[in-house]
């Protein structure tokens, strides 16, 4: 189903783990130069920055490629010249894609994540243009599909967020038209993002979804993330309040419970972030603690904004310093190292251009000297041109 050879992608995994291995100083150069021998890779994966300009590249491309097919369609007098205009338009770009990959081998290019994200955008521009009689549920399953399609053929994680994503909202337009669909929405969203969860938490264990580890990822992250949104009391009030049930009071019935979640819910991710060693749950939940902060102040302003920032930004650098000191000898699995990843920071180099953005090369000063040389004379004799 992946349009990638899975034996190059597991090369690809090798070679990464050799490289990790070396920057630990668990093997030395020459044994991973025989890992990278043995194992060959034959994708064109550039780094960050080239990405981002390949990106664009391809998405300007796109635009006039697609712009050119609406020009051929102005002759139409009503919306369905458009909308094969750009359906074909989207067609073309999996078709460039997929000869791409056969052909050249792009792999988190840049190139393949314009090209599937424009195809996506423009197939549903197609089929929503001027179709005011679709419904919501529609709206959502199309996007549904095409981005599960997405994430199968070409392990996206965007793709597999937007799908996760869509499937929530098919779900939430389907439950709000049932009868006390609203006040049950909450838990059911809750039930379903733990669900998630746990479905991928098991499925990103197993090796035949190897290749869709990343995705398994992301959806973890969002079913957490959505699993306190849910239950978060300034969601769920403004969320009746403005979509559901306008002229109905603001306040929401079993109030406490949603504060109690509000409240509860980041330091248990923290919890078990800490005692499991998960890395996913620890920094989702770090993350959301902001959350917790922003809900009270919205309802409970105890204090002006200035003094609660700057008593914030105290107890974070005294909470940052203290952990430091305890985690300068490792703890139970905890340290203080710098992770040997590549971050995105050092894909980018930051440093390198911000020092080459900050110290422009200096002016030289104008040679005002006489320049030697250029005559055909030399040893012990000068001839008439020295």
């Amino acid at each position: 189903m992946i349009a990638w050879s899975s034996v190059t992608l597991d090369n690809l995994d090798i070679q990464n783990e050799a490289d990790k291995a070396h920057r630990q100083g668990c093997i030395s150069p020459e044994t991973q130069e025989a890992i990278r021998k043995a194992h060959p890779v034959d994708l064109y994966t550039p780094n960050l920055v080239i990405r981002i300009g390949l990106f664009l590249l391809t998405c300007i491309v796109i635009a006039f490629t697609s712009g050119f097919f609406l020009l051929l369609a102005l002759g139409s007098d009503t919306a369905t010249g458009f909308r094969v205009a750009v359906i074909l338009a989207s067609l073309l770009c999996i078709g460039v894609l997929e000869f791409a990959i056969s052909q050249k081998k792009p792999y988190r290019s840049g190139i393949n994540e314009a090209l599937l994200w424009s195809a996506v955008g423009l197939f549903c521009c197609g089929i929503f243009i001027e179709n005011y009689d679709l419904s919501e549920n529609a709206w959502a399953l199309t996007v549904l599909i095409l981005t599960a399609l997405g994430t199968l053929r070409y392990a996206d994680m965007v793709s597999s967020a937007v799908a996760y994503l869509a499937f929530l909202l098919l779900v939430f337009w389907q439950v709000i038209k049932i009868p006390y669909g609203t006040a049950v929405m909450p838990f059911l969203l809750m039930g379903i993002s733990l669900a998630v969860y746990l479905a991928s938490s098991r499925l990103v264990k197993r090796r035949a979804l190897r290749h869709y580890s990343d995705c398994l990822t992301v959806l973890r992250v969002l079913s957490l993330i959505t699993l306190y949104m849910a239950g978060n009391y300034f969601v769920v009030r403004e969320t009746n309040s403005m979509l559901l049930m306008p002229e109905a009071p603001t306040d929401i019935p079993a109030g406490w419970l949603f504060w109690a979640l509000t409240v509860i819910i980041p330091p248990l991710y923290i919890y078990l972030g800490v005692r499991k060693k998960d890395a996913v749950l620890l920094r989702t939940g770090v993350i959301l603690v902001a959350m917790i902060v922003f809900t009270i102040r919205h309802y409970h302003s105890v204090m002006p904004l200035e003094t609660a920032m700057a008593i914030g930004g105290l107890v974070l650098t005294g909470g940052a310093w203290a952990l430091i000191r305890y985690l300068h000898t490792p703890k139970n699995g905890f340290t203080y190292a710098p992770s040997d990843e590549a971050g995105m920071a050092d894909q980018l180099k930051v440093e390198s251009l911000i020092i080459a953005q900050t110290f422009p090369p200096t002016a030289r000063p104008a040679d005002t000297h006489p320049n030697f040389g250029g005559g055909s004379g030399g040893g012990g004799g000068a001839s008439g041109d020295f």
